[in-house]
């Protein structure tokens, strides 16, 4: 005891100190540290909610991209698809066009051979007239003087329907 009095520690004191210490420690752990615990250990709880949430949005992220991916490809075949598609009906209209001209060009060329043929066949009745009429006026011209008016009308008459034979 002698140390102790020697160092200034009064016995009494200290063990007021003591009381007061496990007091003060008892209201502490009572009041402040169990609401503290439960506070970090609530929070603790959150944080772990929070990595656990953040882990599933991740996946659901990475599983969203995986998706959108498959979707941007399938509509790339769809459009891929569409495409050939057009171009392959673009060459059948194409050739039924062309098929529909050719067959209408044969038409028109036809028609117009026909025309032609017709066209030519009065071109040359009218010429066969107008080559008769002149031969008849020429006949008639050289017949006068050497025949009489009798026998000039005989002779062109004979003319006359030999003419009208050979252009039928």
């Amino acid at each position: 005891m002698e140390i102790i009095k020697n160092f200034g520690l009064d016995p009494k004191l200290f063990a007021a100190q003591i009381i007061n210490f496990l007091i003060i420690l008892y209201i502490l752990r009572r009041f402040l540290y169990k609401p503290m615990l439960n506070f970090l250990e609530h929070r603790q709880k959150k944080i772990a909610e929070g990595i656990t949430n953040a882990e599933k949005a991740r996946l659901l992220l990475e599983e969203t991209a995986r998706k959108e991916k498959l979707i941007l490809k399938n509509a790339k075949d769809e459009a891929k698809k569409f495409l050939n598609e057009a171009k392959n009906q673009k060459a059948e209209i194409l050739k039924e066009a062309e098929v529909i001209a050719k067959k209408q060009t044969e038409i028109i060329l036809q028609e117009a051979r026909l025309l032609i043929t017709f066209e030519t066949k009065e071109t040359e009745k009218k010429l066969s007239a107008h080559i008769s009429e002149l031969a008849l006026l020429f006949l008639q011209k050289s017949l006068t003087g050497i025949f009489t008016e009798k026998e000039q009308a005989h002779i062109l008459k004979n003319a006359l329907s030999n003419i009208k034979k050979k252009t039928n």
